[in-house]
C-alpha cells in the first residue's frame, strides 16, 4: 500500500495534474501591484473582514489565467514527452482548456475559502496556518478537476503529503527573491 503511493510513477502523474494549480496559486504574488480591488469590498462578517485585502478580483482572475495557460502548455507538450519510456503504463490526466478552467477556479476558490476560514478564526492576513494555507487550494482544485476526469486516490494522498513541503520551499524562494513579504 505505501509503495503504491510513494513511487516515481505516482510522483510524475501527480505533479502533471497539480502543476497548473501550483503555478496559479504560487505566481499571483508576482502581480500584487496590479491587485487593488478586494473581493470582499472591505465588508466584514462580525468583527473580521470576509477575506481581507489580500484576496482581490485581479489576483483571482490572474491566478485562473495562469492555471489555464500552464494546462494548455501541458496539453501542447504532452505528445513530445517520453511517456512510453516508463516501465509501467502511466495514467496521465488529460490537460486542456476545460481542465485548466476547472483547476483554476478550484484552486482560487480553495484559497479564498481558506482566507474566509482564517478570518473567522481571527487569524490575521499573512499569518501562517498549517493545512489551510497549503491544502485548501489543492483540495478544491482536485474536487473541481475530478468532475472532468478520474483522479486516483494515490494522487490525492501523495499531493496532500508533499504540498506543505513544496509550499514551504516556494515561499522561501519567493521571500529571497522579494516576491513575498514573509518566508512562510
Amino acid at each position: 500500500m505505501v509503495l503504491d503511493i510513494f513511487n516515481i510513477f505516482v510522483l510524475v502523474e501527480s505533479i502533471w495534474l497539480i502543476l497548473p494549480a501550483y503555478a496559479g496559486n504560487g505566481l499571483v504574488p508576482i502581480f500584487r501591484k496590479y491587485c487593488r480591488h478586494p473581493i470582499d469590498g472591505g465588508r466584514h462578517l462580525g468583527k473580521n473582514r470576509l477575506f481581507g485585502d489580500g484576496k482581490t478580483w485581479e489576483g483571482f482572475f490572474i491566478g485562473i489565467i495562469i492555471v489555464i495557460f500552464i494546462a494548455l502548455v501541458e496539453q501542447l507538450a504532452f505528445p513530445f514527452l517520453p511517456w512510453d519510456m516508463s516501465p509501467v503504463a502511466l495514467v496521465i490526466f488529460p490537460m486542456n482548456m476545460v481542465t485548466g478552467i476547472l483547476l483554476g477556479f478550484g484552486a482560487m476558490l480553495g484559497d479564498l475559502f481558506g482566507s474566509f476560514i482564517k478570518r473567522r478564526l481571527g487569524i490575521d492576513r499573512g499569518r501562517p496556518t498549517f493545512f489551510i494555507d497549503q491544502e485548501f487550494f489543492v483540495i478544491f482544485a482536485l474536487l473541481f478537476a475530478g468532475t472532468a476526469s478520474f483522479i486516483k486516490y494515490q494522487w490525492i494522498i501523495f499531493l496532500l503529503i508533499i504540498t506543505p513541503i513544496i509550499h514551504w520551499i516556494a515561499n522561501l524562494i519567493g521571500y529571497f527573491l522579494g516576491v513575498t513579504r514573509r518566508p512562510w
